[in-house]
């Protein structure tokens, strides 16, 4: 209003500065906390290491099977959809059949599609893709990871000194 005056000392403006900081703080920490789950995650598969898989077998795909997941309802419906590949393959002399692939993109292969897969020579029940065994297969999620974790720090870092003033105030 014009021509109001908050006398010095006041409590109207510092609530005020309070109720912003917090309002800044509070999604600044959230989206950090996001960023820094999102990131641990993607460090971890980052971390992924096949290189014990020096076993290649040739495969075929026997079932794709595709599971969708609807939650929720009208504008709040949500549709979650899983592909999982099964393949067949000889491997140390024994025969695998119907067994689930693994590794990078296994769901861009389709039934009756034939395809090299890697497996560990002690446990050769475990197929994944052969490009999962290549050198710095997974270095673009480690990467992204790190990258996440950093700026969740950072946001995490923002929210607290932001809270800190907040509650000084």
């Amino acid at each position: 209003m014009k021509g109001s005056y908050d006398p010095p000392g006041s409590a109207a403006p510092r609530t005020a500065r309070r109720a912003v900081s917090l309002a800044v703080a509070l999604p600044i920490g959230l989206a950090a906390f996001i960023l820094l789950i999102i990131g641990g995650i993607f460090v971890m598969v980052g971390q992924a290491d096949y290189s014990a898989y020096t076993g290649r077998a040739e495969a075929v795909v026997s079932a794709r099977e595709t599971t969708t997941d609807v939650r929720g309802t009208g504008d709040d419906r949500r549709t979650d959809t899983d592909i999982e590949v099964y393949v067949d393959y000889e491997a140390e002399g024994q025969q695998y059949t119907s067994v689930r692939l693994s590794g990078l993109n296994p769901d861009s292969y389709h039934e009756g599609e034939r395809l090299t897969v890697a497996y560990d020579p002690a446990a050769p029940g475990d197929p994944v893709t052969a490009q999962s065994t290549e050198e710095g297969a997974f270095d673009l999620f480690l990467w992204l990871g790190v990258g996440l974790l950093a700026v969740g720090g950072v946001g995490g870092l923002i929210a607290v000194v932001l809270l800190i003033a907040a509650l000084r105030r």
